[in-house]
């Protein structure tokens, strides 16, 4: 019978070989890595919301006021303006509608929401996204914007574009602010 020693060693050697080299050029690679200097930001950079002052011109035509545990949520639908819905949530109160006409700067001077009343409001917004669903077949765009505000939450507008360049720049002139702005907060849905 043959001595197989020679044919073992011979199979191994260049194995060991090569995880030798693996090792030593990983050893290598990462004390040249951590020896490297990484240049840090001197200040915390926090991305801050978008502020704008929206000025709103609508008919409502339906008030839907659904009381919640510890909220009241409110959907108002819209007519003769892009806008078409805004949502709000306000605490629980025996005056709703009053509590309404307060979150929208309507109060002293509106005191009940009615049916085909005209509004005009200009509300302090902090915009935390815009989701536009662009309806290509219909000719238009769903834009929703989202709040970070304590009561209104939620805007809906419907947009008479379905390019994505001329739908930022419609809701840039919308909401009052750069494309840079309105390019970093939405989002698309194509249909």
């Amino acid at each position: 019978m043959p001595d197989l020693r020679p044919q073992v060693f011979l199979f191994f050697l260049p194995l060991l070989l090569v995880g030798i080299a693996f090792w030593a050029g990983g050893d290598f690679l990462t004390k040249q890595l951590l020896s490297l200097s990484y240049r840090t930001l001197d200040k915390l950079q926090a991305d801050t919301l978008p502020q704008v002052l929206l000025a709103l011109n609508f008919t409502l035509i339906d008030l839907k006021i659904e009381p919640e545990e510890n909220l009241t949520q409110v959907q108002i639908k819209t007519a003769n303006s892009m806008l078409k819905r805004l949502e709000l949530e306000i605490p629980n109160s025996k005056f709703t509608e009053i509590a309404i006409a307060q979150k929208l700067g309507l109060y002293p001077q509106i005191k009940k929401l009615e049916l085909n009343q005209q509004i005009k409001v200009k509300i302090l917004l902090n915009l935390t996204a815009i989701k536009a669903k662009i309806e290509k077949k219909q000719g238009f765009s769903l834009v929703e914007v989202r709040t970070a505000n304590n009561a209104l939450k939620k805007l809906n507008f419907v947009l008479p574009v379905t390019e994505v360049n001329m739908l930022e720049v419609m809701t840039a002139q919308l909401l009052n602010l750069s494309l840079e702005d309105v390019r970093k907060l939405i989002t698309y849905q194509v249909t």
